[in-house]
């Protein structure tokens, strides 16, 4: 295997909080898959579990390998991650029917009190309904598509950190949306008549048909951080994208004609079968009618018990301390961050000697204290990726020359792309200063220099939006709860 290639296969960024919370998804559905096959539920087949776990896989796939590393290199790389995200991951969760396992395998506090009364809420059920109906998921998830492929949104994700989680967040949420009328995940209900399935995708297929055409067969470049970006493989951003525009037509395409095709057979087969003329309810419906009357098995029920300390108490006080770890581990985790490179953007880019080296560094102004820098060193000839040669940067103050420079060796292990080389400069004055990076390998040395502004560092927010919205949520939930208790409460002596 090249050098090149095994750096590439190397370059995974993993990130914690996405992690956490997916292998929590993991383990909340299996403890309620295994609740209900002790309960003897045969509606969720091992298969199902199966396909639900390879989901969230996909998932992590998508967020942590080399396809989010070099999505800001390489379009063909972050429209592989996009579809991932559209094509693959939303189906494969709901072909695991996550509804019911999801909820049985929470604590028996937060079932009761806040699954049940939840999927018992007629506004709920509404916005649901909404939410999930074709017409509704179609625009969406077009919507979606067209907006975050524009080139201006498209830029602001690939520089901005938080808005490239945001792309993430809408492009998977739009998706699950727009694949449950056609997955129809156990146990709701379909609002359509299956065979109007058909047109559903083949729209969908046209939508995706038009925008991949823009890409792969527009003849300038669309996105200009490519255009600026250095050339890790042998060909050009126009080409990148064309590729790129291509995955999207053949992938998409697969991804909505094959279901479209499996559906239009069953329907045929329906159409025939005896079965199919039957008015009886189907068997789905009275099941989610079970689920939403609670019978054992699926939500647990309030008994006498839960009125001592060894029941209804001492769940509550198991569920608060259980929610408050998790959250607390989630805090910790998006606190650390991860090691994507998501906020550096090129800062300059050089030749000399036999060498073109691109550096990479925070957007905006350097703020004071410890920042990375990221060094691309490739061939000036050939535009080959040099790993094997020795960078070490200076930082020199322009205006105190007196002051002695910031030096640091630079390696790739430092960075999740293992075709950069890192290092961590400690920058104590605000002004300007210049950055000098020396790069040897053998006999042959280059020397490269670039201009940095050094600022007082801002006011940072002390949470991102996943930081925020789990807050959002924490209050709606318990507000939601002592809101519903004291209302029983006025209720109670109304009644009397």
């Amino acid at each position: 295997m090249q050098p090149v290639t095994h750096a590439v296969l190397r370059s995974w960024s993993i990130p914690p909080a996405a992690t956490f919370a997916i292998v929590l998804s993991a383990i909340l559905y299996l403890r309620g898959w295994w609740l209900l096959r002790r309960a003897g539920s045969p509606s969720i087949p091992p298969w199902r579990a199966a396909t639900f776990l390879f989901g969230l896989l996909s998932l992590w796939v998508a967020l942590a390998s080399p396809m989010d590393v070099f999505n800001s290199f390489v379009l063909t790389a972050h429209m592989l991650q996009h579809m991932m995200l559209m094509m693959v991951v939303p189906p494969l969760i709901l072909l695991g029917a996550p509804l019911v396992p999801m909820v049985r395998g929470l604590p028996v506090f937060a079932a009761r009190e806040f699954a049940g009364p939840f999927l018992n809420w007629s506004v709920a059920k509404r916005v649901g309904s909404v939410l999930t109906n074709p017409v509704f998921a179609l625009l969406l998830m077009g919507v979606a598509m067209f907006a975050w492929h524009t080139p201006a949104l498209y830029e602001l994700a690939l520089r901005s950190p938080a808005w490239h989680q945001i792309e993430h967040a809408c492009f998977l949420l739009a998706s699950l949306l727009f694949w449950w009328p056609v997955v129809q995940p156990w146990p709701s209900r379909s609002q359509w008549p299956r065979w109007a399935m058909v047109p559903y995708l083949l729209i969908a297929d046209l939508q995706n048909t038009a925008l991949s055409a823009i890409l792969a067969l527009s003849d300038r470049v669309i996105y200009p951080s490519y255009l600026r970006a250095p050339r890790l493989f042998r060909f050009s951003a126009l080409e990148d994208q064309i590729a790129a525009g291509a995955i999207m037509w053949v992938v998409g395409s697969l991804a909505f004609l094959v279901p479209a095709v499996i559906i239009s057979v069953q329907c045929l087969s329906r159409r025939s079968s005896p079965e199919a003329q039957s008015p009886s309810r189907p068997r789905e419906a009275l099941l989610f009618e079970a689920l939403l009357t609670r019978l054992p098995g699926f939500l647990p029920s309030r008994n006498a018990a839960d009125t001592r300390w060894s029941g209804g108490r001492k769940q509550a006080v198991t569920f608060v301390a259980l929610f408050s770890a998790v959250v607390l581990c989630l805090a910790g985790l998006l606190a650390l961050g991860s090691n994507d490179d998501d906020d550096q953007v090129l800062r300059f880019k050089g030749e000399s000697g036999p060498f073109a080296a691109a550096v990479f560094a925070p957007s905006g102004d350097v703020a004071v204290g410890p920042s990375t820098f990221s060094v691309l060193v490739q061939d000036r000839d050939t535009q080959d990726v040099v790993l094997d040669a020795t960078v070490d940067l200076v930082a020199r103050p322009v205006s105190a020359a007196e002051q002695a420079p910031i030096t640091a060796a630079a390696y790739n292990v430092a960075s999740a792309n293992k075709l950069l080389q890192s290092a961590e400069l400690n920058l104590p004055n605000e002004g300007d200063w210049t950055l000098s990076i020396a790069v040897r390998r053998n006999s042959d040395s280059g020397e490269f220099s670039a201009p940095l502004h050094v600022a007082k560092p801002g006011a940072e927010v002390g949470m991102s939006w996943p930081g925020v919205a789990i807050a959002a949520f924490t209050l709606i939930l318990f507000g939601t709860y002592f809101g519903r208790r004291r209302w029983r409460k006025v209720e109670r002596p109304a009644q009397a």
